[in-house]
């Protein structure tokens, strides 16, 4: 029997919140998926979108800056698919504004792991870039997140960015990231990542895992990552 009739193929769901402006993290989804997909995986999708804000009422806009620190409806959402659908490893890639960190606590929950792909700076940097006023900035790596709010990092708003640095301390505060699985897209995202436990271990450095993204290789017949 070869590699491939003895893998146990995998039933996975992908988690990912889209940003009123399509990126590359949505190009890297749909080809994780289709990867998945084309070697046996079942792959289930649950996903939010930003632009559902721009819909909601003046309530439901109120509850937004503690919904995207935790967002009970995720959590009831993740915990329902994995027990109906008996997934086997939960793989986040972003969790801004509407799906929010939640999501891992439900994975924990129900014993399942999950991992999160790294596609910026934001688990070190409100602003995600570690860019301000046209420099390289590492001030909130070396002196700590409320570096943020003083310079209004993320969208030049100090209310904004103190919602995100609030996610950021409590969650670090939880525990629950040294029980999440990191995917960094090169080693130098690795090592810059892995700065978080500075002071304290935040992050297990044993689950954090190098994987670089990919695109297809397009030919007549078939369709390949390269």
């Amino acid at each position: 029997m070869n590699r491939e009739t003895n893998e146990k193929k995998q039933k996975i769901l992908i988690v990912h919140n889209y940003y009123q402006i399509p990126g590359g993290e949505d190009t890297v989804v749909a080809n994780e998926k289709k990867l998945l997909e084309d070697n046996g995986h079942e792959v289930i999708l649950y996903t939010r979108d930003n632009n559902e804000i721009k819909k909601m009422n003046f309530f439901r806009k109120l509850l937004l800056p503690f919904t995207s620190i935790y967002n009970p409806r995720t959590a009831k959402d993740i915990k329902k698919i994995i027990k109906e659908n008996g997934i086997d490893i939960v793989h986040v890639h972003n969790t801004l504004h509407l799906i929010s960190p939640s999501v891992y606590y439900a994975a924990v929950k129900c014993g399942v792991p999950v991992i999160q792909t790294i596609h910026n700076f934001r688990f070190l940097c409100p602003g995600a870039m570690l860019y301000r006023n046209g420099n390289i900035c590492e001030d909130c790596i070396n002196k700590g997140l409320r570096c943020a709010i003083r310079h209004g990092c993320y969208r030049n708003s100090r209310p904004q960015t103190f919602i995100l640095v609030l996610s950021a301390l409590i969650h670090r505060a939880t525990g629950i990231y040294r029980k999440v699985n990191f995917i960094c897209l090169t080693e130098f995202n690795k090592q810059m990542l892995l700065r978080i436990n500075r002071k304290k271990q935040i992050i297990q450095p044993s689950k954090v895992f190098v994987k670089p993204n990919f695109t297809f290789l397009n030919s007549s017949d078939h369709s390949e990552p390269m």
